[in-house]
């Protein structure tokens, strides 16, 4: 096995296989990048046995061959190395051989006989989708599921394709995250014919795919799932991931048919009011009060160890004159920071009623916050 390739080709690569290596398995060959060359030029891979990812360089293969390469290791000379060519081959004695201008690694190897080699799936229910709605898709949703192991299901965002019978619902794909605490829906239209499929896709799989669009170009995404697992093909990169068993709770329960009051305000200066407020809530397990009075939205929190704030929002209003609830601040800065619109608008339904946050003059995202119950809640 010999090739020669760009240093900067050689590291976009390896930066992205590395990523999915396993550090804590009881299984050490996964600890390892398999290196193979070929004619069109080096495919890098890594399997955790949750998710695998195949990405290929252009290179030029002088011989063909594969061999696996210490992940931890392989990383950390390629980061360092120079802008350069590079020439890889593997030795008669095993080990891998990376030279450059007057220099030489050289790097004990493993066969890749006993490497679990990446699913391929057949193409049953395939879709295809830009980079740019996946990824915002992604966005608003992934930072909602739940990161406790207990709560294994909620560790993965609902994928739906197909249409639904909501009302005022065109979407024939949504995604849909919750943590128990929160809930996050977006919808989006892709072309095409889709069939029916309800699958949860663990989170940090959408991420990385995310992650691998950063640089997108024209050329769509395409999905394809099976009972057990996903793959996400986009270019030269080849994502696998294992599905997440089990029901997803039916979130279609969740969702409000109305408010009593509607607020809209400037997104950017909502969420900067919150960020401050969250200084003092951070010492009172991050509550804040939102209370409405004469037109303006007060965004309240009280710390009898540090002391209080009261941060005011213009805001425009529909319903009640008054009202007031109180929510966790950092369920309500996250989705802030993840909203692209310039307006923002929130809905409410009494103190002890979920809240609503969503884009302003848009349908297809909704974020609920479960409320929390205060002494004023109670009363």
């Amino acid at each position: 096995m010999e090739v020669f390739c760009a240093k900067d080709d050689l590291f976009g690569g390896v930066q992205a296989v590395e990523r999915i290596v396993s550090t804590r398995s009881t299984l050490p060959i996964i600890g390892n990048i398999l290196f193979e060359t070929k004619k069109d030029g080096i495919k890098l891979s890594a399997n955790n046995l949750e998710m695998g990812l195949e990405v290929t360089l252009p290179a030029s293969v002088k011989e063909e061959g594969s061999v696996l390469i210490p992940a931890k290791t392989l990383a950390g000379i390629v980061s360092k190395l120079p802008a350069t060519n590079i020439n890889i081959r593997k030795t008669d004695k095993g080990s891998v051989k990376i030279a450059y201008k007057q220099s030489t690694f050289n790097i004990n190897s493993l066969s890749t006989d006993e490497f679990p080699l990446l699913p391929k799936i057949k193409e049953s229910k395939a879709i295809s989708i830009s980079p740019k709605i996946f990824t915002d898709m992604v966005k608003q949703t992934a930072f909602s599921v739940s990161t406790s192991e207990d709560k294994y299901i909620l560790n993965g965002v609902l994928l739906e394709t197909g249409k639904t019978p909501q009302e005022k619902d065109e979407s024939n794909l949504r995604m849909v995250a919750t943590d128990g605490f929160r809930l996050a829906k977006i919808g989006g239209t892709i072309a095409g014919a889709v069939q029916q499929t309800s699958v949860i896709v663990p989170a940090k799989a959408l991420l990385e795919v995310s992650r691998i669009l950063q640089s997108r170009g024209d050329e769509d995404l395409k999905i394809n799932i099976s009972n057990e697992q996903i793959t996400f093909k986009y270019k030269d990169t080849y994502l696998v991931s294992r599905l997440i068993q089990g029901q997803f709770p039916d979130y279609r329960q969740v969702l409000p048919r109305s408010s009593e009051v509607k607020l809209t305000a400037d997104t950017k200066a909502l969420l900067e009011a919150a960020e401050r407020a969250a200084v003092i809530a951070g010492s009172s397990s991050n509550i804040v009060k939102l209370k409405i009075e004469q037109g303006k939205l007060h965004i309240i929190a009280i710390s009898p160890d540090v002391g209080s704030v009261d941060e005011v929002v213009d805001v425009e209003m529909k319903g009640e004159a008054k009202a007031h609830v109180a929510f966790n601040v950092r369920l309500i800065t996250d989705v802030l920071k993840v909203m692209d619109s310039e307006k923002a608008m929130l809905e409410f339904s009494g103190p002890v009623s979920p809240g609503i946050i969503r884009p302003a003059g848009e349908d297809n995202y909704i974020y609920i916050i479960m409320p929390i119950r205060t002494t004023d809640a109670a009363s």
